[in-house]
């Protein structure tokens, strides 16, 4: 008798399940899921890279009212500038950059003649530390009276703050997905128990082992989650798409870096996966307890 229950005994019925709607709700997890990584991957690897290049880079601002004096400490600067060690390049921006830069804020104000708009020099520096900053704007302020150096330091560690706040919220929301995922693969499995309950009885007294049985919910649970996970990950696919054509329609910059790598699609393909073997393990724990409990 043990031998026929080697094979798969399939007491589970395809039409009216009291489990009909958990794929569903495992794909509306895993979309979840995919958008919180995506975004998260996708924010820390873009604000590195972003951040990374801006740690090489700082701005001198030569603030003169009079014109004669903001060209003669500009010169100044930029002579010095270029003869540290250190200093890759430093170029003057062109003034109508810089209009256009105000422009949102002083709007037709930054086209009348004579405003006095500061002279801006971006330097690029060898390396992030190839320089001493408080040495070098020491020497800026002794050559050019009006020069200010800004090193980035400080809004770069307001971003990078934002983005720490985004990381652990993003964590946070995965590990409430996976919780409640837990919990409607527990509650299914518990209903599915009750409703077989008379054929479970049945099989045991036949012989049936809790392995056998047990066995076909590990099945039906594992189909449940890679076929809701297959289309959650889908339908975040398509919503990551659609995203990634707005922000490239927007041009190059910040928002356009923060677009899906290919290590984040990598990742985004695994869960599928992952959400199926723990969908099954779960319903593997949940049933042999269960069926310990009703010997």
């Amino acid at each position: 008798m043990k031998h026929l229950f080697r094979e798969r005994l399939d007491f589970l019925p395809k039409e009216g399940r009291t489990d009909a709607l958990l794929p569903w709700v495992i794909a509306v997890m895993m979309f979840l899921t995919c958008l919180s990584v995506a975004a998260t991957m996708s924010i820390q690897s873009g604000l590195a890279s972003w951040s990374q290049g801006l740690a090489a880079r700082i701005s001198v601002q030569i603030i003169q009212a009079d014109d004669a004096a903001r060209i003669r400490d500009s010169e100044a600067a930029l002579k010095m500038l270029r003869a540290t060690p250190g200093i890759a390049s430093a170029d003057e921006i062109d003034r109508e950059a810089i209009l256009d830069m105000i422009s949102p804020w002083l709007g037709n104000a930054a086209n009348i003649s004579g405003l006095p708009v500061p002279v801006l020099i971006d330097v690029k520096l060898d390396n992030p530390g190839s320089v001493d900053l408080d040495a070098l704007s020491i020497r800026l302020n002794a050559t050019a009276a009006g020069a200010k150096l800004d090193n980035h330091q400080a809004w770069m560690h307001r971003v990078l703050n934002f983005a720490g706040i985004v990381k652990w919220g993003a964590i946070g929301i995965i590990l409430m997905v996976l919780l409640s995922t837990v919990a409607i693969v527990i509650f299914g499995c518990r209903a599915g128990l009750a409703t077989h309950h008379e054929s479970i009885s049945i099989m045991h007294l036949m012989g049936a082992e809790d392995a056998l049985i047990a066995r076909e919910f590990d099945y039906r649970y594992l189909w449940h989650g890679l076929k809701g996970g297959l289309f959650g990950l889908f339908t975040a696919l398509m919503v990551l798409y659609g995203t990634v054509s707005l922000l490239q329609k927007m041009g190059q910059g910040l928002l356009s870096s923060l677009s899906p790598e290919s290590h984040v699609l990598a990742t985004l393909l695994l869960l599928p996966a992952i959400t199926a073997f723990i969908t099954m393990m779960t319903a593997r724990i949940t049933v042999r307890r269960a069926l310990l409990e009703m010997l």
